[in-house]
């Protein structure tokens, strides 16, 4: 009983800031991460609960964008996962290579009776992936194949390491699943790792450290630190046996000479007697993983993964390295108006996750007084209005309690969940929230924490809980996951900027006055005032770090607009509003825009609103898609309502501009080209791919089209010099691409 009190109390106590350790809902060990597109990834082992060794049958993925909430995406990876393996599913590490991820891992050989190396494969950071082929990549019998760490280096090359008590090493092909040469073995000196092999140690002597196991390679950036060439490898290691501490060594090449560089992270009470480490740069903060025993029931074959920040020595070597309950901060704020997975928290009492083929990872095990926290959580503005989750329950349900601070703050709002019939028959469920918490968001600075407590019956399972997501009276939505851009971008509503549509990155703590975000402002095709046929191209440019502005009304869905057209005017009001945001120091947005960077453009009749307003001065740059100023032998052919700015227009162009267009099936290719050949006074190009008026707009991510405009304006808007080749250039990479043409003035190949 007193036991269960002081589990009770550690957790309470932990619950009410600690961040570490960072994942509760399992026993994780061995954190190797990984940074991919924007997400920092950690991959795990799993200590089974209430082991007395370390039995463990799986690995797990976690990710995360603020480094506070992290994402459950369960286990992609098993011992069943490999024909040869079965048993100890000990450490790992996954890296990206040609747009692929291996997954090195150990596992006890069927095949040898020993530990041996494996590799699986995937096409994505989260699975599904597989033996990459079919056998180990090394075992021979030996039962010291464990704890794999890999590197590419800079010119090219791979490098697998592993063992305990020594290290082993593997020059890997090209392809990252087979190797060259003969099994390395370091050479384990006292000068290498503070203490010889232990057949080699000197009866009495007292050694200052040796290594143990758990490699983790990597190699100092001599960009960013004066770094001695000596020393710019560097190997960390668990230490001193058990129990363990982490300490590192440094080398001029991979393979050595080594020499001890000293401790990390010195032995401390983390209730677990051993430790293993990772290391990764995320968004301009270094970050250095461990594992403790600090859960309740925790301890040496129950671990805990946890995460501390920390800055290097000007020379690239390590500071030491403390860890604590409170962890990092967040890098980012949370938006509660995206449809979020139940398994995404900062940190949770009493419930579990599980998986399964339709569902995926989902969170369990939730009974009466269990909740999900949500740090740093920003409502930008935006007011609350009703609360949706996606439960299942087998039996008599219960009820999820939205709060704000505290598991016992402010109520927003409470969701009845009734028996579904079944613990994996899952409904949708909805609830309102009170209009008068408006005082949530007194300014759009103000972040709280977001509590979801579940509440029931005492004792008993209550339900299984997929899925929850806040409305708020502004519309938004993800479109096809972010995008494929570096921002993962959504699409919403400004409630300073009505019948417009704003596409941006969803978290904007990247951008700065140093790194602001250049500005699209769009038309839509047959002046619709609505982007719903554009939402998908606007979107992915928006994921490469842009503000899209676009004319009307938020599309929920690929559904047509049935309302007045849109006007010219509302390009103008966008430019204005991008500058009064960018200097307003309540704006979300202040000193986040670069207003010297716009580029106006649109797509058929939005191309002739652009064409209408290109005088403004504010303009950087125009893009003109599937669109021309009509002639006069066919003006007539014009919809009711367009602009209709003559031929002379053109001259008022002050900047390059570029044509996008649909070949000669385009109805607006003979306008288009019209205005390109009339052109003379300012660089300007025509493009055209064979696909008529619509274009590739409505295509995954945008199609062909996307490709085309980011690489213009990440020239124009950012002075991307790749970008440039595209376009410059009598043999440009634009007229070697399948289907595409291009044809420029006598001013544009001048363009810098």
């Amino acid at each position: 009983m007193k036991k269960l009190f002081l589990s009770l109390l550690m957790l309470g106590g932990m619950s009410a800031t600690a961040q570490n350790p960072f994942v509760q809902t399992w026993c994780t060990s061995d954190p190797a991460p990984m940074v991919h597109n924007g997400t920092m990834y950690v991959y795990t082992g799993h200590d089974e609960d209430g082991a007395d060794f370390f039995w463990m049958q799986e690995w797990r993925v976690y990710s995360t964008t603020d480094m506070v909430n992290w994402t459950d995406h369960g286990s992609p990876l098993a011992l069943e996962s490999f024909s040869w393996a079965d048993d100890r599913a000990w450490a790992s590490q996954t890296i990206e290579r040609d747009g692929k991820f291996y997954w090195y891992i150990c596992a006890h050989s069927k095949l040898s009776g020993g530990m041996a190396i494996g590799v699986a494969v995937s096409d994505s950071p989260t699975g599904p992936f597989k033996d990459a082929i079919g056998k180990p990549l090394f075992e021979n019998g030996s039962w010291d194949h464990i704890d794999p760490t890999v590197m590419i280096d800079d010119d090219g090359q791979a490098w697998l390491m592993w063992g305990n008590p020594r290290v082993y090493y593997l020059k890997l092909n090209r392809d990252m699943i087979s190797y060259s040469g003969e099994l390395g073995r370091m050479d384990m000196t006292e000068e290498g790792f503070g203490a010889p092999l232990m057949d080699k140690r000197e009866r009495g002597k007292k050694y200052k450290d040796n290594y143990t196991e758990g490699p983790w390679i990597r190699k100092v950036d001599a960009t960013k630190y004066k770094v001695d060439k000596n020393k710019i490898y560097q190997l960390l290691y668990a230490a001193g046996g058990v129990p363990e501490h982490i300490s590192y060594s440094t080398a001029p090449t991979p393979t050595g000479p080594w020499t001890y560089a000293g401790e990390i992270m010195p032995l401390c009470e983390t209730n677990s007697f051993t430790n293993h480490c990772g290391v990764a740069d995320y968004k301009g903060h270094s970050y250095f993983f461990y594992h403790t025993g600090k859960l309740p029931k925790g301890g040496g074959f129950g671990r805990s993964v946890a995460v501390e920040e920390f800055k290097y020595n000007a020379d690239g070597s390590f500071p030491t390295i403390m860890p604590t309950d409170e962890g990092v901060k967040p890098l980012a704020t949370f938006n509660p108006y995206l449809k979020t997975q139940a398994e995404t928290m900062a940190f949770s009492k009493g419930v579990k996750t599980e998986q399964n083929d339709e569902i995926g990872v989902y969170v369990s095990d939730i009974h009466n007084g269990d909740y999900i926290k949500l740090q740093n959580v920003k409502f930008d503005g935006n007011t609350p209005k009703q609360f949706t989750a996606r439960v299942a329950s087998g039996l008599r349900g219960g009820q999820i309690e939205v709060r704000i601070d505290s598991v016992k703050g402010q109520l927003l709002a409470r969701l009845e969940v009734p028996g579904t019939g079944g613990w994996e028959k899952w409904q949708t469920l909805s609830v309102d929230i009170d209009p008068s918490l408006s005082s949530l968001h007194p300014s759009p600075f103000t972040t709280h924490d977001l509590y979801l407590v579940f509440t029931g019956r005492k004792g008993p399972k209550l339900f299984n809980f997929d899925w929850w997501q806040i409305e708020g009276t502004l519309k938004s939505l993800v479109v096809e996951d972010g995008g494929l851009g570096q921002y993962k971008a959504i699409m919403k509503e400004e409630a300073t900027l009505q019948a417009h549509t704003v596409f941006v990155p969803q978290d904007l703590s990247a951008f700065n006055e140093k790194n602001p975000l250049p500005v699209l402002v769009w038309g839509n095709g047959a002046c619709t005032n609505s982007p719903w046929e554009h939402f998908k191209f606007l979107n992915e440019i928006a994921s490469h770090g842009y503000l899209v502005l676009a004319t009307g009304y938020i599309p929920m869905e690929e559904k047509g607009y049935q309302g007045p057209m849109s006007t010219t005017q509302q390009q103008i009001e966008s430019i204005d509003w991008a500058i009064a945001q960018n200097a307003d120091p309540k704006s979300p947005y202040y000193n986040k825009i670069d207003v010297k960077n716009i580029c106006v453009a649109g797509m058929s009749c939005g191309g002739l609103q652009t064409l209408f307003n290109c005088a403004d001065p504010r303009i950087k740059a125009l893009m003109i898609c599937n669109s021309g100023l009509f002639k006069e032998s066919n003006r007539a052919q014009a919809v009711g309502g367009m602009p209709m700015p003559p031929k002379s227009k053109l001259k008022e162009i002050h900047t390059p501009i570029m044509y996008l267009l649909g070949g000669k099936e385009d109805i607006a290719y003979e306008n288009g080209m019209d205005d390109f050949h009339q052109i003379k006074h300012v660089p300007c190009c025509a493009t055209n791919y064979p696909v008529g008026h619509g274009g590739t707009y409505r295509q995954p991510h945008g199609g062909e089209f996307t490709v085309v405009a980011l690489g213009w304006l990440d020239w124009q808007l950012k002075g991307d010099k790749q970008a440039a080749k595209l376009f410059k250039g009598k043999d440009c990479e634009l007229s070697k691409r399948q289907g595409w043409t291009i044809e420029k003035n006598a001013k544009f190949d001048k363009l810098k």
